[in-house]
């Protein structure tokens, strides 16, 4: 498969990051969320673009990618790999424990501490979106070791870069930019959008994040017994 096109799987399978999904479904509840939404991905792209640059130029001339320790590859893959399945299984889990039963009237929950971050407004949702984005996933670290090998100069790795996280965040950007267009039609689709993803988000992105990880456990094996 060529390089490019499997940095795009990763970009694309990085987007249903659980935390990300999250966020923009708790942010859409809110009677403002486009705000929240502006700064959570301000803090987000420049976090990981920032890191993802200084990760790429730190690995392009290493042996990590080089290929002078062949298993340092295979390894990154497979730990992703098994890191994406056990993430998927335990997304599957707790979306069966939280399918709707028939059930006694409960009092109402509290809200969870992410929910009161989302809530708080725009410069705490930025310092949040910093935090949560330094790591955002095992698919990002596979995908910026792809840049680093990529026989491309370092103004394109930087574009590639970019690209890449665009492509992460844009569950968040598709909002920002509807809103910015017909506000109020986009309020009413991301009503129902959102009501849909909290039902069957987690399932959702169980099965993607499911599918990658089967992915790079089978391209891991295959880089290291070739």
């Amino acid at each position: 498969m060529p390089d490019w096109l499997e940095i795009l799987i990763l970009a694309v399978a990085s987007s249903f990051w659980p935390t990300l999904i999250l966020i923009v479904v708790l942010a859409l509840r809110l009677e403002h969320p486009i705000g929240v939404l502006v700064w959570f991905l301000a803090a987000g792209l420049l976090t990981t673009v920032s890191i993802g640059i200084a990760i790429v130029f730190a690995l392009q001339d290493s042996s990590f990618v080089t290929g002078s320790h062949p298993a340092a590859n295979p390894a990154l893959e497979l730990t992703a790999g098994l890191l994406s399945l056990l993430a998927a299984y335990a997304l599957l889990r707790s979306s069966r424990k939280a399918s709707p039963r028939p059930s006694p009237p409960q009092p109402a929950k509290a809200p969870s501490k992410l929910e009161r971050t989302v809530g708080r407004g725009g410069p705490v949702v930025f310092a949040a979106g910093v935090v949560l984005n330094i790591v955002p996933g095992a698919a990002p670290l596979v995908g910026l070791k792809d840049i680093a090998q990529l026989d491309a100069g370092n103004g394109a790795k930087v574009a590639a870069i970019i690209g890449f996280y665009l492509i992460m965040f844009a569950f968040i950007e598709v909002p920002i930019v509807a809103y910015g267009f017909a506000p109020e039609r986009t309020a009413a689709e991301m009503n129902r959008v959102n009501a849909w993803v909290g039902r069957n988000g987690r399932q959702v992105a169980a099965y993607v994040i499911g599918a990658l990880g089967v992915y790079l456990t089978v391209r891991g094996l295959v880089h290291l017994f070739d």
